[in-house]
């Protein structure tokens, strides 16, 4: 139940191993009621072939994804919701989110008020769309619900770089023999139990998971921000080439994203350090 947390040589929190919350019902109610969901969405997927053995096929691994929520990319012209099981979420993976959100909250303070200004543009623009879970930061999950889903090593180049996934696990399997996060940049290979939650870097690092044994189970649920989202608000809603077709265009993309090459220590600023970041919850919530 305590945290792991990961910094830069500068003390800059870079990914957080929460582990699990402190609540009496998260064993016996909120955990295993999230996942059940899930397994139950995989199975009513593959029986209306909605879904197929097909849909484990992609770059993330071997496993059935399901996905929810508001996300961009793929030649869309506006950023859609996107369509998913509703049986996948109920009141015990709302509790879920919940506590991926507040994770993200207390150790990326600046990142979350980021997150919270963009996206509260993005909602009253577009009252159509909808947040899959009220009490939720994030504006996305993917629900991956195979019973075998351990992760390739990858990197979710559309997630917005300057913000974490949230990860949680859970599955008979032994942790101290398999089912590590591996992060490639950081050189580290750390021991995800069930139940347990990371705030992983997902949109900047490669990682993923190692094998776990023929005859054990793992699933996962994951909560992010893509990239694209932010962007298209800087852009005053529209894209990069919308906005530079426009007259004084040009000028309105280098007020937004800045000097050429400083938007990378800006985005690097927004993560605290680990002395700092009690300071910074209270700048950002006082």
């Amino acid at each position: 139940r305590h945290p792991l947390v990961i910094v830069d040589q500068d003390g800059r929190i870079v990914c957080v191993f929460v582990g699990k919350p402190d609540d009496p019902e998260w064993d016996t109610k909120v955990f295993p009621g999230a996942f059940r969901a899930m397994e139950r969405a995989s199975r009513k997927g593959l029986k209306s072939g909605a879904l197929t053995e097909l849909d484990r096929l992609h770059r993330r691994g071997n496993f059935l994804a399901l996905t929810a929520g508001v996300s961009f990319g793929g030649g869309q012209k506006v950023s859609p919701s996107i369509d998913a099981f509703q049986s996948v979420s109920n009141q015990a993976s709302g509790h879920l989110a919940h506590d991926h959100s507040g994770a993200f909250t207390y150790w990326a303070p600046k990142v979350y008020r980021e997150y919270a200004d963009v996206l509260r543009q993005l909602f009253e623009k577009y009252p159509g769309f909808e947040h899959n879970f009220r009490n939720s930061i994030f504006p996305a999950a993917t629900f991956n619900c195979s019973p075998d889903t351990v992760a390739a090593e990858h990197t979710d180049y559309g997630n917005n770089p300057a913000g974490w996934c949230a990860i949680t696990s859970r599955g008979h399997f032994n942790h101290k023999r398999g089912a590590h996060l591996h992060m490639r940049q950081f050189k580290l290979l750390v021991e995800f139990p069930s139940g347990t939650s990371a705030l992983v870097l997902s949109g900047a690092v490669n990682h993923g998971n190692t094998p776990i044994a023929a005859d054990e189970t793992r699933f996962s649920m994951t909560q992010y921000a893509v990239g694209g989202l932010f962007r298209w608000v800087r852009y005053s809603f529209m894209t990069a080439k919308a906005l530079l077709a426009q007259k004084g265009g040009k000028e309105l993309r280098d007020a937004s994203d800045g000097v050429p090459g400083s938007r990378w220590q800006w985005t690097l600023n927004l993560f605290s350090k680990f002395d700092e970041v009690a300071a910074d919850r209270h700048d950002v919530f006082a």
